[in-house]
């Protein structure tokens, strides 16, 4: 019995003493976890859930609103409640949303952010296949060729921007590490966007600004960490300026 299934036996000892509403949520989690449902399958109706459970159906019904909100599940009017596919979950909205409420600082979110960085580009340098390494280039190359022909095409830019982590995300193989850098740059996603508009690429910053592109997939290619932590360095100390630039104007104010 592998970790994920020790726990979710375990988990589903202990479902007496959750609330109705949890037990159906738990249950079907379990089930996930167990691998007796899988993207696409259908899931007991909610009477089947309620006679399964012992719980009422206003509590099935809750439970499956909450897993339908987070796209656990999809509700097929009709037809049925089926898993979703993985592409379809997302965990980002919640988190950030939390991460709000919490009035996490950005220091924090910077500090967060640089040790994700390193950790991707590390997997990457391991993992990266040469057609991960020639979808980088070419999106180096795009970068480069927009800021120095439209650098005021600043959507242009933060698209490539995204682009460029996306592809970096994806060579590190791992998919779950995928989820979580992906959330890290979508916190930071309107910042670059605000950079780019208020001129970021025709100021001193120009040159770090692709150059950290560049090391990063240097470093990739011939397989060199610490030439890999420069490139994030780079970046980070950037993100870092900007911050710093962003607070004293708003003390400023």
């Amino acid at each position: 019995m592998d970790l994920l299934t020790s726990a979710a036996v375990k988990s589903e000892i202990s479902l007496d003493n959750k609330t109705a509403v949890n037990k159906v949520t738990d249950y079907i989690k379990n089930k996930i976890i167990l691998k007796e449902l899988k993207p696409n399958d259908k899931i007991p109706t909610e009477i089947e859930l309620s006679e399964i459970l012992n719980v009422g159906r206003s509590s099935v019904r809750e439970a499956l609103k909450i897993l339908e909100a987070i796209n656990i599940i999809q509700i097929r009017r009709g037809d049925g409640t089926y898993i979703s596919e993985p592409e379809d979950i997302s965990i980002s909205q919640s988190l950030l949303f939390k991460m709000i409420l919490n009035n996490m600082q950005l220091k924090e979110l910077v500090d967060f952010r640089e040790q994700i960085e390193i950790a991707v580009v590390k997997l990457a340098i391991s993992y990266a296949t040469q057609e991960d390494i020639e979808v980088l280039r070419k999106n180096y190359q795009d970068f480069l060729e927009c800021i120095e022909n439209n650098p005021e095409d600043y959507e242009r830019l933060h698209t490539l921007d995204s682009e460029f982590h996306k592809a970096l995300a994806a060579s590190t193989k791992n998919k779950l590490m995928q989820e979580v850098y992906l959330f890290s740059f979508e916190i930071f996603s309107p910042m670059i966007l605000e950079n780019y508009a208020s001129g970021q690429i025709e100021s001193e910053d120009k040159e770090p600004t692709s150059e950290n592109h560049r090391i990063i997939i240097e470093a990739i290619e011939n397989k060199d960490f610490y030439l890999g932590i420069h490139g994030v360095k780079i970046a980070l100390n950037l993100w870092k300026k900007w911050i710093n630039k962003n607070e004293n104007s708003k003390m400023s104010e």
